[in-house]
């Protein structure tokens, strides 16, 4: 099983993993990403970037289920990923991210990516890895002032997070989709947008294209998402207030997306 699950995902990332060509000046080593452990069923490291010390630990505890505990100062931030069920729960005490300890997170990711894939091949990329640089990412997206608190998420079964999730829906560029999403006030808004038509409207990850190697999902709760930042936050980083329960919604989607093959 654990065999069959690791080639089967990696098969489908390597449809979708792209090399970018100016991640680094510099050529990434183990040392200078921090790294300490890198093996099939584990990856950790301690790294310091602008200022502020990142750990990273990511362990397979059975065949689909991967544990993640990520440090940054004084905020630690706890995961457990079932790639089975494609559930997952989040608890980090509380911890408010700032802007710093965002892009800090982001610089990593990029290190990581250009060290991982410095040969331009994903013959050996491990599930740790991805799940690794899929958190990361996500947890650099959180909204202005979001509060990490207990969620959980399975399918479209929630708890901790308001609002209704759409699961992992895929969605295609060039097509017209609906996004649903509704301010600190509990109004619903509902607009039609072309996906992929304004910033990258749609996808699961930052920048556009994005900055890791790794290829970032298409889906309709990053879709919400995005939307909802465009409109209620006059940024793609709105206020939690207005936007965190989109955000929160997202986080099966940045995991599992690209496993499911919603690449647009």
């Amino acid at each position: 099983m654990k065999n069959r699950f690791r080639l089967l995902s990696i098969a489908l990332l390597s449809l979708f993993l792209t090399v970018a060509c100016d991640q680094s000046e510099e050529e990434q080593t183990a040392d200078s990403v921090g790294l300490e452990i890198q093996e099939t069923d584990a990856i950790k490291g301690t790294k310091q970037i602008n200022g502020h010390d990142i750990q990273y630990n990511v362990v397979s505890k059975n065949d689909v289920v991967y544990t993640a505990k990520i440090s940054i100062d004084k905020h630690v931030l706890f995961a457990t990923v079932d790639y089975g069920t494609e559930s997952i729960d989040l608890d980090s005490n509380g911890a408010i991210l700032t802007i710093g300890h965002k892009e800090a997170f982001l610089d990593l990711g990029k290190e990581l990516s250009a060290f991982l894939f410095k040969d331009g091949s994903t013959n050996d990329f491990t599930m740790v890895e991805f799940t690794l640089l899929r958190l990361l990412e996500y947890w650099a997206k959180s909204p202005n002032y979001y509060k990490y608190q207990k969620i959980s998420i399975k399918g479209n079964i929630m708890n901790g997070i308001k609002g209704s999730n759409e699961g992992v829906t895929c969605i295609r560029k060039n097509t017209y989709v609906t996004a649903v999403y509704d301010n600190a006030g509990g109004r619903e808004f509902r607009d039609r947008k072309l996906v992929n038509g304004d910033r990258c409207l749609g996808r699961c990850g930052s920048g556009c294209p994005g900055i890791f190697t790794l290829a970032s999902a298409w889906t309709k709760d990053c879709l919400d998402h995005d939307q909802c930042g465009r409109v209620l936050g006059g940024s793609t980083n709105p206020f939690d207030s207005n936007c965190g329960d989109e955000y929160a919604q997202a986080a099966d989607d940045y995991l599992f997306g690209v496993i499911r093959g919603c690449r647009g």
